[in-house]
């Protein structure tokens, strides 16, 4: 099969699986901050990505395309730390199972709500006309939305974080207080706030995320489920509570279903399963999984 594939073809797909590979991280990165810093399965982070999809197309005729992805964003990271605040952080000292149940509960509730407001027709968000253009590299031609500015617009948000979580005393913090908030708590840092701020950061690269793809796929009320499983199958492969394992995990299932859909169309939707099942039986923790995280 690798044979019939022309150079062309495969420079195509290899495009387009970095560029689904970017949105895979900037979910997956938000899902990984909040269950490897806090220990919370959130099964309504699909929610807030089809949430920051939708905020991104009811914006942007009112306040245009560029201020709509940073009011989508807030938002939907405002929505979270609520979320947090209210639902979640009351059931921090009991077992896993019921923080799962819950959000699990409330995606369902998000996606009511969404067909209730927005109604079950999948909508689109119309791009900008000088986003219509396309970028030429040697005989190459790459649209400038997808291949290029969703890239750029990754890698730094990528870098963001990265600064955050490592560089700052915010950073510190939290990772101080997710290996011994006892002990953060006695050093007089309110440990309940940090959490929530933690929340907020997932949930709003969730939202961004979602505003971004707003304009790449229909935006319907199963955006959620089709996105949610697959996003904690990228955060297992490539590690609980890993920064560049989210990051490889979603270039790597996103690479790989672009050259599936080329190759053996049928076989795209199992490819992320497929990987996750061979990656388990040789390294249970995932590719940059820290052993004993959750003992």
């Amino acid at each position: 099969m690798l044979a019939a594939i022309s150079s062309t073809q495969f420079l195509d797909q290899l495009v387009n699986g970095i560029t689904l590979g970017m949105l895979y991280i900037l979910v997956a990165l938000g899902l990984n901050i909040i269950l490897g810093l806090m220990g919370v399965i959130n099964f309504s982070h699909g929610s807030f990505f089809m949430l920051g999809a939708y905020f991104m197309y009811t914006f942007v005729p009112l306040v245009g395309f560029w201020p709509a992805i940073v009011v989508a964003a807030v938002l939907v990271g405002l929505l979270g730390m609520l979320f947090e605040a209210a639902l979640v952080r009351p059931l921090y000292r009991r077992l896993p199972e019921y923080t799962l149940l819950l959000t699990f509960g409330t995606a369902l509730i998000f996606a009511q709500i969404t067909r209730a407001r927005w109604g079950d027709d999948a909508v689109r968000v119309e791009l900008p006309s000088y986003f219509a253009n396309s970028v030429t590299i040697g005989s190459y031609e790459l649209p400038f939305y997808r291949d290029v500015f969703l890239v750029l617009v990754t890698v730094a948000i990528l870098a963001a974080v990265w600064l955050l979580i490592n560089k700052t005393n915010i950073g510190m913090i939290i990772r101080a207080g997710t290996r011994d908030a006892e002990m953060v708590k006695i050093l007089g840092i309110n440990m309940p706030v940090m959490f929530t701020l933690v929340f907020g950061i997932g949930s709003l690269m969730a939202g961004l995320a979602g505003a971004l793809a707003a304009p790449l796929y229909a935006v319907g009320p199963n955006l959620a489920s089709q996105w949610i499983v697959l996003t904690f199958v990228i955060v297992i492969v490539g590690g609980i509570g890993s920064f560049w394992g989210a990051i490889v995990g979603g270039l790597l299932i996103g690479i790989l279903s672009s050259f599936m859909s080329l190759l053996w169309p049928p076989a795209v939707d199992v490819t992320g399963y497929v990987l996750m099942g061979i990656i388990l039986l040789v390294r249970p923790r995932g590719l940059f999984g820290v052993e004993g995280l959750f003992e």
